[in-house]
């Protein structure tokens, strides 16, 4: 049998990354939620897509996403109370809405209004009262690399590659 402690503790901790995460509260989520060897797993083919290492690399992530406008919410149809939930003692699985609308320039110049609305779901594992690993689950996957594509451009080539 599972412990209802741990549970409502790993319950507790991912609320209160989103709740972090709304108010820009990206401090605390560093010192207080993260396990300093974090591993988070987003899908896509956009320029904020792919497997971040660490606090660090992912709360760049989250300010990204709040310059883009975005707020995220546990999305209550999935469970009325909450949208979240426990799977076993150290497993969090949530569905969340993330919205936003911004301003980009299109290719002739002109300022246009750009919206996300995706409803996605998110596997967490927590070790030591902390989030360790997470895996998002994306339920319209053009919508949101064209929102993404649109919001963040790539430097030019050769700027964009890495090298040594």
């Amino acid at each position: 049998m599972a412990n209802t402690t741990n549970q409502e503790a790993n319950l507790a901790l991912v609320r209160r990354m989103y709740e972090c995460f709304n108010r820009d509260d990206l401090d605390t989520i560093r010192r207080e939620v993260f396990a300093s060897d974090l591993v988070w797993n987003l899908p896509g083919r956009h320029p904020l897509a792919g497997t971040k290492y660490g606090a660090e690399e992912v709360l760049a992530f989250f300010a990204e996403l709040r310059q883009a406008n975005i707020k995220v919410t546990l999305d209550p149809q999935s469970d009325p109370a909450t949208g979240i939930d426990s799977f076993g003692e150290t497993t969090v699985v949530e569905v969340h809405r993330g919205r936003g609308t911004t301003s980009v320039s299109d290719a002739g110049g002109n300022q246009v209004q750009v919206t996300l609305n995706a409803l996605n779901c998110t596997h967490y594992q927590i070790k030591d009262g902390r989030i360790a690993e997470v895996q998002v689950y994306i339920s319209d996957q053009y919508a949101v690399d064209n929102f993404f594509n649109a919001v963040y451009q790539l430097a030019p080539i050769p700027d964009r590659l890495a090298r040594d």
